[in-house]
C-alpha cells in the first residue's frame, strides 16, 4: 500500500503542477518525487526560501544543470494526503503572490479530483495518532 500511496500522491501533484501552468520536467517521472519547472525568469532560491519562510514547506532545488530551473517534491515518508495538499496549496499561493499567472485553486482542485479517483486519501499509510 505504500507504494501505492506514492504513486496517487505524484499523480496528484502532477496533475497540480499542469492546472498551475507548470511542467513537470522529467517524461517519465519516478513516482518518489516530482521536479517541476518554475516558469522563466522566477527565482528559484528564493521561491523556495519564502514556501520555507512563510507556509512552513521545504522543497528540494534542482542539481547541476536544473539547478535554479526546478524544485522538487517529494512523494515519501512520513505523509499523507493532507500533507500533499498543503504543499500544493502553499505552492499555488505563492506562486500567484510573486506574479505567476494561474487561477487561483485549480491545482489544488486538480489534486483533489486525482486523489479522489484513487484509494490514496482513505489509506492508513502514514498516518499521525
Amino acid at each position: 500500500s505504500i507504494w501505492s500511496r506514492t504513486a496517487g500522491f505524484a499523480r496528484a501533484v502532477r496533475a497540480a503542477a499542469e492546472a498551475m501552468g507548470l511542467r513537470v520536467f522529467a517524461r517519465h517521472p519516478t513516482d518518489s518525487l516530482t521536479a517541476v519547472l518554475l516558469p522563466d525568469g522566477f527565482d528559484e532560491p528564493a521561491f523556495r526560501k519564502r514556501l520555507r519562510e512563510e507556509y512552513g514547506i521545504l522543497v528540494a532545488g534542482g542539481q547541476d544543470q536544473l539547478k535554479g530551473r526546478v524544485f522538487r517534491i517529494n512523494h515519501m515518508g512520513y505523509l499523507d494526503a493532507t500533507d500533499m495538499l498543503g504543499v500544493i496549496a502553499a505552492i499555488e499561493m505563492l506562486l500567484s503572490q510573486m506574479g505567476h499567472k494561474l487561477t487561483l485553486g485549480a491545482g489544488i482542485t486538480a489534486a483533489m479530483q486525482e486523489l479522489g479517483r484513487s484509494s490514496t486519501s482513505r489509506e492508513g499509510g502514514c498516518t499521525r495518532g
